[in-house]
């Protein structure tokens, strides 16, 4: 089993802007590098909603496409 180094830089895509990050980056840790809300926001990856409880547990893999909506309520 291979370690990815923690130096190491990915690329992924942050709301349609090519980003490079460092590699095993969590969900959480990307919105506060990148300068984004922590709260009243969803995360989908690759077409996927990511639950607020499982940010800081997914790791951000090359090739990511990652969005982050605000969370709107309402009918």
């Amino acid at each position: 089993m291979s370690q990815t180094d923690p130096l190491e830089l990915i690329t992924l895509h942050l709301n349609s802007v090519e980003q490079h990050v460092r590699a095993n980056l969590n969900l959480a840790e990307l919105l506060i590098l990148s300068d984004l809300p922590t709260q009243g926001v969803a995360i989908v990856v690759n077409d996927t909603v990511v639950p607020r409880s499982r940010w800081m547990h997914v790791l951000c893999q090359a090739d990511d496409n990652i969005t982050v909506f605000s969370a709107v309520a309402g009918g």
